[in-house]
């Protein structure tokens, strides 16, 4: 398998590179030449396996020849050795043909787990193998650091940059953030949004200061953050229907990669319907999929604050599909983005989008009154983010006879204090460990000089 830039495709790469990177020599993503196809009746033959096997089917035509069979299984393993489930991502039934896939049941109890540990694994192996040192560098508020964090502290050959808003991470995640500490973790708050977080590191991976270390993003703009999102969408159809069945997703926005891992999936064999894409307040990628019209707006606090964000990198990665892997266009389109904060698809490639892809807007009064409801009518208790999925997928399905999954992606013990506030008993809030004493400073929203400047010294 090689591996192009959403920008250029005149250059090719092998998986350790991506593996290895942050954005291409560009700035544009990398992406896989082409997506393995698998047939209806291989993927049915996969429903026994665990997830660990599952994972290994699914994601060996990605690694190529970078990584001996034996070698990639047994990184697989220890990646998914840490969840607390036997299932790793179980299934629950919530309404008449209405499902949620718990993808909460890792150490950091969110999704975030399953592309940081498999991550960790392959950068230390390929860090190892090519006697190099590499340092992580993303944006979080809340989840993705955290889970960076648990997954790469034993990481060998590796240092771990995080940025986060200042003021934009729910009060128990920023106090596990803080807490946190191990030799080799930096943290750089922010004096501004989640999305001035991730045009900060954006810029950094463009314009790295450090030859002698490897540069890594571990937001899903590395294309492991996507590949670890495949094998849910597999793991869940086949639990379902064994890979027969159609069958339709609702996500929440917290970032992209789930959605842009959805669309791709249907076209490597799985018999995926329809995705429904849930936004609260933030409502960029709604607008996006109701008007062909994205831009990026100040993102306000809500309910579900994982997904107070309006720039998604994986976008650029639904574009390239979307344009039939024309890279010049792509380009194009996403340089007038960068210019303009504004976006439209060619009206065939929306329309194209649109064919699979709906999406709703959640309030927080309507979160708020779905949680209860389920509570009160099932006994099921869901986090707010969860909250917006399945209600988008309950007024948007399009069929009531294929079955409807609605990614749970943050333990409902994350949102403990909100839950308690709408009545819903038997949660306690965890105790947290007092702040580390290893925290950097504070940077204005635009100083990626600054940033540079306190990279020399790591």
């Amino acid at each position: 398998m090689r591996y192009v830039s959403t920008r250029s495709a005149t250059e090719t790469v092998d998986f350790a590179t991506v593996v290895l990177s942050g954005v291409a020599a560009d700035g544009g993503l990398y992406v896989p030449v082409e997506l393995p196809c698998f047939s209806p009746q291989e993927i049915a033959h996969w429903s026994t396996l665990d997830y660990p096997e599952l994972a290994f089917r699914v994601l060996s035509p990605f690694v190529g020849e970078c990584l001996p069979e034996a070698d990639f299984k047994a990184l697989l393993k220890r990646a998914y050795s840490g969840f607390s489930h036997r299932a790793v991502a179980p299934l629950r039934q919530i309404d008449r043909n209405e499902w949620l896939l718990e993808l909460f049941h890792g150490p950091t109890g969110s999704a975030k787990d399953f592309a940081a540990r498999l991550q960790a694994q392959l950068v230390g192996y390929f860090l190892e193998r090519r006697q190099r040192r590499g340092v992580l560098v993303g944006a979080t508020n809340g989840d993705t650091g955290l889970a960076a964090i648990e997954a790469f502290k034993g990481c060998p050959h590796t240092q771990l940059l995080v940025v986060y808003p200042q003021h934009g991470v729910p009060e128990q995640q920023g106090q596990q953030l803080l807490a946190a500490d191990y030799p080799g973790l930096w943290r750089f708050a922010v004096a501004g949004s989640f999305d001035d977080c991730q045009t900060l590191v954006t810029r950094l991976l463009r314009d790295w200061p450090l030859a002698e270390r490897e540069v890594i993003g571990f937001n899903s703009s590395n294309w492991v953050g996507v590949m670890a999102q495949l094998v849910l969408y597999f793991h869940a159809v086949l639990q379902l229907g064994g890979g027969q069945r159609p069958i339709g997703f609702s996500v929440p926005a917290a970032s992209f990669a789930e959605v842009y891992a959805g669309y791709i999936v249907q076209k490597m064999g799985l018999p995926i319907t329809q995705m429904i894409v849930a936004t609260n307040r933030n409502d960029a990628l709604h607008q996006l999929f109701l008007k062909n019209q994205y831009c990026r707006a100040q993102a306000s606090q809500s309910l579900s604050p994982a997904m107070d964000l309006s720039l998604f990198a994986n976008l650029e990665r639904f574009v390239w599909e979307l344009y039939g892997h024309d890279a010049h266009g792509v380009a194009a389109l996403m340089q007038r983005f960068e210019d303009s904060g504004e976006m439209s698809l060619g009206n065939e490639f929306w329309l194209q989008a649109r064919m699979i892809i709906d999406s709703y807007a959640v309030s927080d009064e309507e979160t708020g009154r779905e949680i209860v409801s389920l509570y009160r009518d099932t006994g099921s208790v869901i986090d707010p983010h969860a909250a917006t999925g399945v209600l988008a997928a309950r007024l948007y399905r399009r069929s009531l006879v294929a079955p409807m999954v609605t990614l749970g992606e943050i333990a409902p013990a994350k949102s403990v204090r909100l839950l308690q506030s709408l009545g819903i008993p038997g949660l306690a809030v965890e105790p947290v460990a007092p702040p580390s004493m290893h925290q950097w400073q504070t940077l204005a929203a635009d100083d990626c000089a600054a940033l540079r400047h306190c990279l020399m010294a790591l």
